[in-house]
């Protein structure tokens, strides 16, 4: 023998609203975390980013701190060869 169970019109519509509130409670839910992903995506987005041109410009100081060192090397035994040259001529 089957219970048949009659549900009342405003248990219907009280169940109904309970059902859309839950449904609109998880999609906020749901939104506020998409909304922290994004927030939390963006700050590592810009460390990354800082950190990179903070590496690109280390880079190019350290580069151009060797050429210096490359030149005044050059530069320095070039005026040593001459000064063994001379002395030679002497």
């Amino acid at each position: 023998m089957a219970i048949i169970q009659k549900v009342s019109a405003y248990d219907s519509i009280m169940l109904q609203r309970a059902k859309r509130a839950d449904a609109a409670a998880l999609a906020e839910a749901r939104s506020e975390a998409r909304r922290a992903a994004a927030q939390n995506t963006l700050a590592k987005s810009d460390t990354l980013r800082y950190t990179l041109a903070n590496a690109a410009a280390q880079n190019s100081a350290d580069q151009s701190q060797l050429m210096a060192r490359i030149i005044q090397s050059r530069v320095a035994a070039d005026a040593k060869a001459k000064a063994a040259a001379d002395k030679w001529y002497r």
